[in-house]
């Protein structure tokens, strides 16, 4: 059966050896046939797209989104945990960018989330770093030595303070950026990055809705044309 709902994740961050459910999910969604599949970012806890840094679950995720478009839309906004993935596997899916995308129908404004917070310097101070030519070079030449060591001892330093913003939500930044995109035609801002579900109308700005992590609750959104959306269990939306 197809249907005229969008399926939104996030922050699902896989790791290797505990990503059963989630390909289970991805099987139940190509029965589903959605109108897309739009990943919003953290799909991994670590993505690095260099050789010596990717394992079997990213050549299997990839497999299937590059199958996948061939029925439905397949969107990815890279989150601060994944590098360099629009470079060189682009051609896996219908679009992917490494801000924010506007899906045209509903008009929504999708983003991962991270660069909401300007209060999370820690992760701010990763992502310039890992972002740099300078750094891809030296991740590149180290791919099959020490670099996959020293990005994921990098990652796990930061993360005990990461998760300290995402206790709660950064609300004046998301009001300042809500009020700031009322006068674009987007009807609702879409993200996740912040692990917990949270529904914000701000006065006079977008309305706001925060996805679950997919790791730690196994939620999905399902959007519907008419801009109604739904949480919940994927095994409940996805019947």
């Amino acid at each position: 059966m197809n249907h005229d709902n969008y399926i939104l994740i996030a922050d699902s961050h896989l790791r290797q050896g505990e990503e059963g459910p989630f390909f289970e999910m991805l099987d139940r969604i190509l029965q589903y046939r959605p109108a897309g599949v739009l990943f919003l970012g953290d799909i991994f806890e670590l993505w690095i797209a260099l050789d010596g840094y990717e394992s079997d679950i990213h050549s299997r995720f990839l497999q299937w989104c590059r199958e996948a478009k061939k029925q439905f839309e397949v969107g990815f906004i890279v989150g601060n945990h994944e590098f360099y993935i629009i470079r060189r596997y682009a051609d896996a899916f219908t679009w992917i960018t490494e801000y924010q995308h506007i899906l045209e129908k509903p008009c929504v404004l999708l983003l991962h989330g991270d660069l909401l917070n300007l209060a999370d310097k820690g992760y701010f101070v990763l992502r310039r770093f890992l972002r740099h030519p300078i750094t891809r070079f030296l991740l590149k030449i180290t791919g099959y030595s020490i670099g996959p060591k020293v990005a994921n001892y990098v990652l796990m330093s930061l993360k005990p303070k990461n998760l300290q913003f995402k206790r709660s939500l950064p609300m004046p930044y998301l009001e300042q950026f809500s009020k700031q995109s009322a006068g674009n035609r987007f009807k609702k801002i879409f993200a996740g990055h912040f692990h917990h579900h949270h529904e914000l109308d701000f006065s006079g700005g977008v309305p706001c809705e925060i996805l679950p992590a997919w790791g730690t609750a196994g939620q999905i959104v399902l959007l519907q044309p008419d801009l109604k959306s739904e949480c919940g269990p994927w095994q409940e939306l996805l019947k």
